[in-house]
Protein backbone atom coordinates (compact mmCIF):
# COMPACT_ATOMS: atom_id res chain seq x y z
CA UNK A 1 0.00 0.00 0.00
CA UNK A 2 2.84 2.47 1.10
CA UNK A 3 5.67 2.54 -1.17
CA UNK A 4 8.96 0.36 0.19
CA UNK A 5 12.47 1.94 0.49
CA UNK A 6 13.74 1.44 -3.17
CA UNK A 7 10.92 3.47 -4.37
CA UNK A 8 11.83 6.17 -2.25
CA UNK A 9 15.34 5.85 -3.04
CA UNK A 10 14.14 5.97 -6.79
CA UNK A 11 12.50 9.45 -6.45
CA UNK A 12 14.97 12.42 -6.04
CA UNK A 13 13.34 15.48 -5.46
CA UNK A 14 15.15 18.78 -5.99
CA UNK A 15 14.08 22.17 -4.75
CA UNK A 16 16.10 25.44 -6.18
CA UNK A 17 16.23 27.78 -3.29
CA UNK A 18 18.17 30.39 -5.38
CA UNK A 19 15.67 33.03 -5.98
CA UNK A 20 13.02 33.11 -2.92
CA UNK A 21 10.80 33.99 -6.49
CA UNK A 22 11.45 31.16 -8.29
CA UNK A 23 11.36 28.31 -6.14
CA UNK A 24 11.00 24.91 -8.59
CA UNK A 25 10.72 21.21 -7.25
CA UNK A 26 10.40 18.50 -9.18
CA UNK A 27 10.20 15.00 -9.30
CA UNK A 28 13.05 12.76 -11.70
CA UNK A 29 11.54 9.93 -13.24
CA UNK A 30 14.65 8.96 -14.76
CA UNK A 31 14.88 5.53 -12.74
CA UNK A 32 11.77 2.58 -12.87
CA UNK A 33 10.04 3.36 -9.57
CA UNK A 34 9.33 -0.36 -8.65
CA UNK A 35 10.54 -3.43 -9.49
CA UNK A 36 7.79 -5.41 -8.51
CA UNK A 37 3.96 -5.31 -9.14
CA UNK A 38 3.17 -6.87 -5.30
CA UNK A 39 0.90 -9.85 -4.10
CA UNK A 40 -1.43 -10.79 -6.11
CA UNK A 41 -4.14 -13.48 -6.41
CA UNK A 42 -4.93 -15.30 -9.09
CA UNK A 43 -8.34 -14.68 -11.00
CA UNK A 44 -10.18 -17.06 -12.91
CA UNK A 45 -11.74 -15.10 -15.72
CA UNK A 46 -14.09 -17.49 -17.22
CA UNK A 47 -15.77 -18.34 -13.90
CA UNK A 48 -14.98 -14.48 -12.74
CA UNK A 49 -14.33 -15.31 -9.43
CA UNK A 50 -11.09 -15.85 -7.60
CA UNK A 51 -9.47 -18.88 -6.86
CA UNK A 52 -9.54 -20.13 -3.49
CA UNK A 53 -7.32 -23.82 -2.35
CA UNK A 54 -8.47 -25.02 0.85
CA UNK A 55 -10.62 -22.27 1.65
CA UNK A 56 -7.44 -19.84 0.98
CA UNK A 57 -6.62 -17.42 -2.39
CA UNK A 58 -3.89 -18.78 -4.28
CA UNK A 59 -1.42 -16.17 -4.83
CA UNK A 60 0.38 -15.49 -8.04
CA UNK A 61 4.24 -15.93 -8.90
CA UNK A 62 5.87 -12.37 -9.94
CA UNK A 63 5.59 -13.82 -13.93
CA UNK A 64 1.56 -14.65 -13.38
CA UNK A 65 1.02 -11.54 -11.45
CA UNK A 66 2.34 -9.91 -14.62
CA UNK A 67 0.48 -11.89 -17.23
CA UNK A 68 -2.97 -11.81 -14.99
CA UNK A 69 -2.47 -7.57 -14.95
CA UNK A 70 -1.94 -7.38 -18.97
CA UNK A 71 -4.82 -9.93 -19.13
CA UNK A 72 -7.35 -6.83 -17.17
CA UNK A 73 -5.49 -3.96 -18.57
CA UNK A 74 -6.15 -5.07 -22.29
CA UNK A 75 -9.99 -6.42 -20.99
CA UNK A 76 -10.74 -2.88 -19.37
CA UNK A 77 -12.51 -0.15 -21.16
CA UNK A 78 -10.76 3.24 -20.65
CA UNK A 79 -13.16 5.40 -18.55
CA UNK A 80 -15.27 2.29 -17.82
CA UNK A 81 -15.02 1.86 -13.98
CA UNK A 82 -14.48 4.57 -11.19
CA UNK A 83 -11.75 2.02 -9.77
CA UNK A 84 -9.16 2.73 -12.32
CA UNK A 85 -7.58 5.60 -13.34
CA UNK A 86 -8.51 7.72 -16.65
CA UNK A 87 -5.97 6.27 -18.74
CA UNK A 88 -6.12 2.45 -17.24
CA UNK A 89 -7.24 -0.08 -20.26
CA UNK A 90 -7.72 0.04 -24.09
CA UNK A 91 -10.10 1.70 -26.15
CA UNK A 92 -10.95 -0.02 -29.50
CA UNK A 93 -13.73 1.12 -30.57
CA UNK A 94 -12.94 4.33 -32.56
CA UNK A 95 -11.47 2.21 -34.67
CA UNK A 96 -14.61 -0.40 -35.32
CA UNK A 97 -16.83 1.24 -38.25
CA UNK A 98 -14.29 3.11 -40.42
CA UNK A 99 -13.28 1.71 -43.67
CA UNK A 100 -9.46 1.55 -42.63
CA UNK A 101 -6.81 -0.54 -44.10
CA UNK A 102 -6.66 -4.28 -41.76
CA UNK A 103 -2.91 -3.11 -41.00
CA UNK A 104 -3.61 0.63 -39.95
CA UNK A 105 -6.15 -0.86 -37.39
CA UNK A 106 -3.46 -3.84 -36.38
CA UNK A 107 -0.81 -1.09 -36.06
CA UNK A 108 -2.92 0.55 -33.96
CA UNK A 109 -3.76 -1.54 -31.21
CA UNK A 110 -0.16 -2.58 -31.07
CA UNK A 111 0.72 0.92 -30.77
CA UNK A 112 -1.90 1.40 -27.39
CA UNK A 113 -1.44 -2.16 -25.88
CA UNK A 114 2.66 -1.68 -26.27
CA UNK A 115 2.58 1.70 -24.38
CA UNK A 116 0.12 1.02 -22.06
CA UNK A 117 1.80 -1.65 -20.86
CA UNK A 118 5.63 -0.48 -21.13
CA UNK A 119 3.84 3.09 -19.30
CA UNK A 120 1.91 1.42 -16.76
CA UNK A 121 3.80 -1.98 -15.16
CA UNK A 122 6.58 -1.09 -13.48
CA UNK A 123 8.35 -4.74 -14.21
CA UNK A 124 7.75 -4.82 -18.33
CA UNK A 125 10.66 -4.25 -20.27
CA UNK A 126 9.44 -4.79 -23.65
CA UNK A 127 6.91 -5.91 -25.87
CA UNK A 128 7.10 -7.68 -29.25
CA UNK A 129 6.36 -10.77 -30.95
CA UNK A 130 2.71 -9.78 -31.93
CA UNK A 131 0.86 -12.90 -34.00
CA UNK A 132 -2.84 -11.91 -34.81
CA UNK A 133 -5.27 -14.30 -36.59
CA UNK A 134 -9.19 -14.22 -36.79
CA UNK A 135 -9.59 -11.51 -33.93
CA UNK A 136 -7.54 -12.87 -31.56
CA UNK A 137 -3.86 -12.04 -31.03
CA UNK A 138 -0.95 -13.08 -29.05
CA UNK A 139 2.81 -11.24 -28.04
CA UNK A 140 5.57 -11.83 -25.67
CA UNK A 141 6.57 -9.69 -23.04
CA UNK A 142 10.28 -9.76 -21.25
CA UNK A 143 10.52 -8.46 -17.54
CA UNK A 144 12.75 -6.14 -15.89
CA UNK A 145 14.02 -9.85 -14.25
CA UNK A 146 14.75 -11.28 -17.89
CA UNK A 147 12.19 -13.43 -18.14
CA UNK A 148 9.58 -13.81 -20.79
CA UNK A 149 6.46 -14.33 -20.97
CA UNK A 150 3.19 -15.29 -23.65
CA UNK A 151 0.60 -13.32 -23.55
CA UNK A 152 -2.38 -15.51 -25.72
CA UNK A 153 -5.94 -16.04 -26.57
CA UNK A 154 -6.37 -12.21 -26.04
CA UNK A 155 -9.44 -10.79 -27.84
Amino acid sequence: MFPDDNVMAAIRISIDTAGSENQEVGVSTDVKLATKVGRSFAFDYDKKEFVFTDGVNEELTQLDAIKQWIRLFISTKVNAYKIYTETFGVDTEDLVGWRLPRTVIVSEIKRRITEGILNKCPCVDAVYDWQFNKGTFSFTVKTNTGEEATISDVY
